[in-house]
């Protein structure tokens, strides 16, 4: 017979995203954020903006050397 899952590690319901994230800040600081409950749609936005802001995505304009 299968277990059961643990409460702490349920799975989301649809169109939910359980998210943890850890972020080094410029002081060299680590700030923990953890069992966020959000939207699906929520998390694509900020992703995109992560992207949209990351160095790589810098380096593709018009401009800007590529990254080898």
């Amino acid at each position: 017979m299968a277990s059961r899952i643990s409460k702490k590690s349920a799975l989301p319901r649809h169109g939910r995203a359980h998210v943890t994230m850890t972020i080094r800040d410029s002081n060299g600081f680590l700030h923990h954020f953890g069992d966020i409950d959000t939207s699906v749609g929520a998390v694509h936005e900020a992703l995109a903006i992560m992207q949209l802001q990351s160095p790589e995505m810098d380096a593709a304009q018009p401009g800007h050397e590529q990254l080898a």
